[in-house]
């Protein structure tokens, strides 16, 4: 009995080390890399294959030590089922999808895209459209099987035009065959002659920002991956990826390249604005001085996007290593994120005109009214959504659009944050007296929210820094800077 149980134990622990040696022995391993014509991202030159995504992850294996060979494809269905059914394969620029995630090993991101749907001509179209407006458009151009064309497949688009390649689709549409193309914004730009998208192309829409990834099929080792991984994660912090985009895109701002950790915020002044434009653009606020802090005392401070509410949260949701700031933790959100925080509040009232001469002491009260507005998507949004209210005018992108329909008299009521309105008020130039503040509706405090698949240590670590710029004063300071007199979180 004795014997036949060493015998298991020194079984399990051989067959322990050999799968461990096979996991870490990297040096006989040579990865097949697909991509197919696709510029900037991968095409041919001089018989040779560049782009912004062939030549960071071409940098990356080097980095990584890992032999590879790259190989053109005809078509994405060629290359995707290649990578997805092959051994010790890749795949170049492919979008990270809750759908694809575990199809694939991923390393990650090398560069990202902004869907949208663009004219060539000028209709009067407004940018941006609201997405459900574009579904009235005659026809729209797209590339069969591509995430741009899936995207609006799942959003009720039948208004498309297949086209078998992107050449084909851009053919399409220059000829003016297809007035309208749904694609990445970067790949048009970059696949029409100089100067045509400035004097021909309307952006009418944005309905998406994506992240390409190296995609793996799942035998390629973990430890494999790992390494291309931290190589990718270098070259973003030694700036090479953003002289890699300048080589493809020498007028494009190096921010438009991914970071470490893909942050997000909104419009929404005092905690997340824009100022200036082009290269001159910075992201400003509160909570941007706060994350921005706890940056620095990581080691490295990525880049802000501020992108429509909506879009980033459903991103932050399922990307790895990325968060959305502020987000105010409700009972409903708890389990879809990792928090890190508090770094605000968010007490919401309703408010109306004080000329109305409203009065609104419960919920009930406010049902009855006729319209009350709020911003799409939002915490406030959610509360009259889960209470039944039958009057919800959420149709505002952001705060300002909200209290702007108030203001013209639009709607009767707005569900808002105190500070939120406060600050517009002032921006405004508006006085407190000329709105009345009704009862309090909900009371939460506002967090750096993670997504779940963002690594523990890393929420951890920044929750951390938070915790000791509260304690040396930091906090107090940067709080002072734009909420002077009201009670930290």
């Amino acid at each position: 009995m004795k014997k036949s149980s060493f015998i298991v134990i020194l079984s399990i622990l051989t067959l322990t080390l050999f799968n461990g040696c096979k996991e870490d022995d990297l040096e006989d391993l040579t990865i097949t890399i697909s991509t197919i014509n696709s510029k900037p991202n991968s095409f041919e030159k001089d018989g040779k294959i560049v782009g912004i995504d062939a030549d960071i992850a071409a940098q990356a294996m080097k980095n990584a030590g890992i032999k590879f060979e790259m190989s053109m494809s005809d078509s994405w269905e060629t290359a995707f089922n290649t990578t997805l059914n092959g051994s010790k394969k890749a795949l170049l620029t492919t979008t990270y999808t809750p759908d694809r995630k575990d199809q694939f090993k991923w390393a990650g991101p090398t560069s990202q895209g902004m869907y949208g749907i663009f004219e060539n001509g000028d209709s009067g179209y407004t940018f941006p459209v609201p997405i459900d407006e574009c579904k009235k458009i005659q026809a729209i151009a797209v590339i069969k099987d591509w995430t741009e064309t899936t995207m609006l497949e799942n959003l009720g688009f039948e208004n498309l035009v297949y086209y078998d390649t992107f050449e084909e689709a851009i053919a399409a549409f220059m000829a003016k065959e297809q007035k309208f193309i749904a694609c990445d914004f970067f790949q048009l730009v970059s696949s029409l002659p100089s100067g045509y998208y400035m004097e021909n192309v309307m952006a009418i829409t944005r309905y998406h920002t994506a992240y390409y990834y190296i995609a793996f099929s799942k035998d390629v080792s973990d430890a494999a991956v790992e390494k291309i991984q931290n190589a990718i994660e270098s070259l973003i912090k030694n700036q090479t990826t953003g002289a890699i985009l300048q080589q493809y895109f020498p007028t494009m701002p190096t921010d438009y390249i991914p970071g470490t950790i893909q942050l997000y915020c909104e419009a929404s002044p005092p905690f997340s604005f824009m100022t200036g434009e082009d290269v001159n653009r910075k992201v400003e606020g509160s909570g941007t001085d706060i994350v921005n802090a706890i940056q620095t005392r990581t080691g490295h401070v990525n880049k802000i996007n501020m992108s429509i509410w909506t879009d980033a949260y459903a991103v932050v949701q399922y990307l790895p290593n990325s968060a959305l700031f502020n987000t105010t933790r409700t009972p409903e959100r708890e389990n879809l994120f990792q928090w890190v925080g508090p770094i605000s509040t968010s007490k919401a009232y309703f408010y109306t005109l004080t000329s109305s001469g409203l009065t609104i002491q419960d919920l009930e009260q406010a049902k009855g009214l006729q319209s009350i507005a709020t911003p799409k998507g939002w915490f406030t949004h959610d509360f009259l959504i889960k209470n039944n209210f039958q009057n919800i005018v959420a149709t505002s992108n952001t705060s300002a659009e909200a209290f702007d329909q108030l203001m013209k008299g639009e709607v009767k009521a707005l569900l808002m944050t105190e500070l939120d309105l406060n600050w517009l008020a002032e921006m405004n130039e508006i006085p407190t007296s000329n709105l009345t503040k009704h009862f309090e509706v909900l009371n939460y405090k506002d967090y750096i929210a993670f997504s779940l698949s963002t690594p523990a240590k890393t929420v951890q670590q920044w929750q951390n820094h938070l915790d000791a710029m509260k304690t040396d004063g930091t906090f107090k300071t940067l709080w002072d800077k734009w909420f002077l007199g009201v009670p930290m979180p």
